[in-house]
């Protein structure tokens, strides 16, 4: 005999879980969008673009300061000396513009490394609840008395891998991110100082490392939502039954419930037909005994 009490619980792990799935999964779908994550990420890469192009500004300057300090130092010339740094200070006004560029792309990265991060926490959870739900579906499937949806476990399964895809998925895109951050952050912090010669190829340098980061996130971003989106149906398909599952077992086991408790109290349902039969016949049995009653009572 099937024991409704552990079918409920089994049922409603599964359920619950493929449910949470669910709801993750149209929140990755949400959250990636091509006008949420996706078109957030495609305007810090025109930020990096303007950013890089700094770096030509910057090389001219420095190419022309060079020759400057040289003839300034070779001949301590007021002139040649005031022309040198005039040359520097120009030099240190553009690459000073090339940090007011970088800048900000670092606080706009907040809140898409957030999202993803945020997913990617949310998908793991939905994974490790996934992988306990598979435990129940296979002791359901399992259970030859059991005569609820079978291959439970597969679709569980299923949910599982898509689950497990996107967070591979969102992790590596929140790492990106990250790892952009870090790059402006560094940038800003520790510049090269403004003779050094290098101003522009550093600028040059954490430009290409931006762009590689942010667009290795966006084609990651875009690699998780279609997937997702073709499976939705199947997610939803899968969800549903297990649900529908749940229901049944739950309506089953209180049904049993009700009936162990009416069996205890000795007041076993009757149907409708027999209580009415019980009634009338309850009835004439007290007409006639009134009957004998009123009889006695004229004859004294």
């Amino acid at each position: 005999m099937v024991d409704l009490a552990e079918v409920k619980a089994r049922t409603h792990e599964v359920a619950s879980a493929l449910n949470g799935a669910r709801a993750v999964l149209g929140r990755v779908e949400n959250l990636l969008a091509e006008q949420a994550v996706d078109e957030e990420l495609t305007r810090r890469l025109n930020d990096v673009q303007s950013f890089g192009r700094s770096a030509e500004r910057v090389s001219r300057l420095e190419q022309e300061a060079v020759p400057k300090r040289r003839v300034a130092w070779e001949t301590e010339h007021p002139r040649a000396v005031a022309e040198s740094q005039e040359a520097d200070a120009a030099l240190g006004s553009a690459f000073r513009d090339s940090l007011g560029e970088a800048g900000p792309i670092r606080p706009k990265l907040q809140q898409p490394w957030q999202d993803l991060a945020g997913l990617r926490d949310d998908l793991r959870v939905s994974s490790e609840q996934l992988k306990k739900a598979m435990e129940h579906a296979d002791a359901l499937d399992r259970m030859p008395e059991y005569d609820g949806p079978k291959h439970q476990l597969a679709n569980v399964r299923g949910v599982k891998e898509i689950v497990d895809k996107a967070e591979e998925g969102v992790a590596e895109a929140a790492a990106r991110v990250d790892a952009a951050r870090t790059i402006v952050f560094r940038f800003e912090q520790d510049p090269p100082v403004i003779r050094s010669g290098q101003l522009a190829t550093e600028i040059t340098s954490t430009s290409d490392k931006l762009w590689n980061e942010l667009s290795g996130a966006q084609d990651k971003v875009r690699d998780v939502r279609g997937p997702v989106g073709s499976k939705r149906a199947d997610v939803a398909k899968a969800t549903d039954q297990a649900i529908g599952a749940s229901d049944a077992a739950k309506d089953a086991h209180k049904a049993a419930e009700d009936l162990a408790k009416n069996m205890q109290a000795g007041t076993t349902p009757r149907p409708p037909s027999a209580q009415h039969a019980e009634s009338s016949s309850q009835q004439d049995l007290r007409r006639r005994l009134d009957g004998k009653a009123q009889s006695s009572s004229v004859e004294r």
